[in-house]
């Protein structure tokens, strides 16, 4: 047997802009081949299938995402403001020419007919990414305020990943983060 001489994370990471881009439907073998320079193959016995190589893109995704956040949590004074932040850095990608939304949410919308299992998982994603921002709200606000406030945030992100695509965006997301979570300016 061939010494395989890649790095899994390597290749996930060349997928997740792949199927971010594309979608799943639209990302075929080809083109992953193509994205990863692995032959079908290599990417089928390491992965098994599309179907669990886009699950462990999705999977890879959010636990930066994850990440992402502990890290502007743990920079930040307070809770309200690790939350601005994150919410000024997607205002600020959102800006960007090359502006891709949210993987989790674009794959939620692709595949919301379908309620696959992939579908399932993404929702699981960014349910669990909600369990993080109740926890850290949690620390300044009661459990029942903190799952609230959480629910509005994802509402707000979600809002910014779609509104993002409109050009010009930003002052508009800006007025109506104000508008949907004054809570924010409490602390």
């Amino acid at each position: 047997m061939a010494k395989k001489n890649y790095q899994r994370e390597d290749v996930l990471d060349k997928v997740i802009t792949l199927f971010w881009q594309q979608g799943y439907a639209a990302s075929s073998v080809q083109q992953i081949t193509k994205a990863t320079g692995l032959k079908p193959g290599s990417i089928y016995h390491e992965f098994e299938s599309k179907e669990k190589l886009f699950q462990e893109a999705l999977a890879r995704y959010a636990s930066s995402s994850i990440g992402s956040i502990h890290q502007k949590m743990a920079n930040t004074s307070n809770v309200n403001e690790g939350i601005k932040q994150i919410l000024t850095d997607l205002i600020e990608q959102s800006k960007a020419c090359d502006y891709c939304g949210c993987f989790l949410i674009k794959t939620q919308l692709e595949l919301a007919s379908q309620g696959n299992s992939l579908y399932k998982f993404a929702s699981e994603q960014l349910a669990n990414i909600e369990k993080i921002y109740t926890q850290y709200l949690s620390l300044t606000y009661s459990e029942v305020q903190a799952k609230a406030y959480a629910a509005q945030l994802m509402t707000v992100i979600f809002g910014i990943r779609i509104y993002g695509y409109q050009a010009d965006s930003a002052n508009t997301i800006i007025q109506t983060i104000n508008a949907l979570l004054p809570w924010l300016n409490e602390h």
